[in-house]
């Protein structure tokens, strides 16, 4: 059986210790990149079923309530990611619209059933950095493409194929094989990053784009397993062949699956972001 990294202890610990109103203001800020140009961003979301798949701390599923959703529908396979987002909820609960459906459960974006109960439900279907942990992306895919109603849209976001992403693979693999040297590589690793991010940014303020942290992001990645990725045309051609075209890209990064890459560029982790697709069905 393919261990799977604690993504929701994680998730948990960014809600307790990071997650405020500015980190909300950044949350939403992020889904309005996503609206197509041709879109009205004040009203995009508004009135929407919004699906979250593979929710993480619930903040996305928020701030799309936040920004007008009129359902939103959240799940995650871990227990402890749906614990955050309760977390989230009490915490912002004078925030939460009370005529507004917010539904969220332990679910398995590869369960056929649960498949066939949110199949077309999802005017905006939403799964940031998701599929591409769940062990077969592929067809992890090819379902989160079948809850999206005919118009609606596929917002995804999956790890690039970088030089070093092999190199990854293999030391999130041996991060996951050994749980007792989880808490010394985390913090070995998460103080590294947020070093080398002072330093490049030449600022303490550890928040990034999204409401992310540094030090969470580490330890997200670190341990971040199972792991796939694929290039970006990888990616549009097989949405696209399943009844959708790409309307928006707001990061795209270079394929380097040919290069070679030093120790040192395997630690930058450069080009092993996720690629963001913002998909319509036709």
């Amino acid at each position: 059986m393919v261990k799977m990294f604690k993504f929701g202890r994680n998730w948990k610990n960014y809600v307790k210790n990071v997650v405020d109103q500015e980190v909300l203001e950044k949350a939403k800020a992020s889904l309005l990149r996503y609206v197509p140009e041709n879109a009205n961003k004040e009203s995009f979301y508004r009135g929407k079923t919004f699906i979250d798949v593979g929710c993480g701390s619930g903040l996305f599923s928020l701030s799309a309530l936040l920004l007008g959703a009129g359902k939103v529908i959240s799940f995650d396979i871990q227990r402890e990611s749906i614990e955050a987002l309760e977390i989230l909820k009490r915490k912002f609960q004078h925030l939460i619209p009370r005529d507004v459906y917010w539904g969220y459960f332990v679910g398995d974006i590869l369960n056929e059933n649960l498949v066939k109960e949110l199949e077309l439900r999802g005017d905006i279907v939403y799964s940031w950095g998701v599929l591409h942990h769940t062990g077969n992306m592929w067809k992890a895919i090819e379902n989160v493409s079948r809850l999206v109603k005919p118009g609606g849209f596929l917002i995804i976001a999956i790890y690039n194929h970088a030089p070093s992403s092999k190199t990854w693979k293999k030391i999130k693999r041996f991060y996951n094989d050994y749980p007792g040297l989880q808490p010394i590589l985390g913090l070995i690793y998460g103080t590294y990053v947020c070093l080398r991010y002072i330093i490049r940014r030449k600022t303490f303020n550890l928040y990034r784009d999204r409401g992310m942290h540094v030090f969470y992001d580490a330890i997200d990645w670190i341990g971040g397993y199972p792991y796939e990725f694929a290039c970006f045309e990888d990616i549009k051609n097989f949405v696209e062949k399943l009844g959708f075209r790409l309307i928006k890209s707001p990061t795209k990064l270079p394929c380097g699956k040919e290069e070679k890459v030093s120790l040192l560029g395997t630690l930058r982790t450069q080009n092993t972001g996720c690629n963001e697709f913002v998909f319509e069905k036709l």
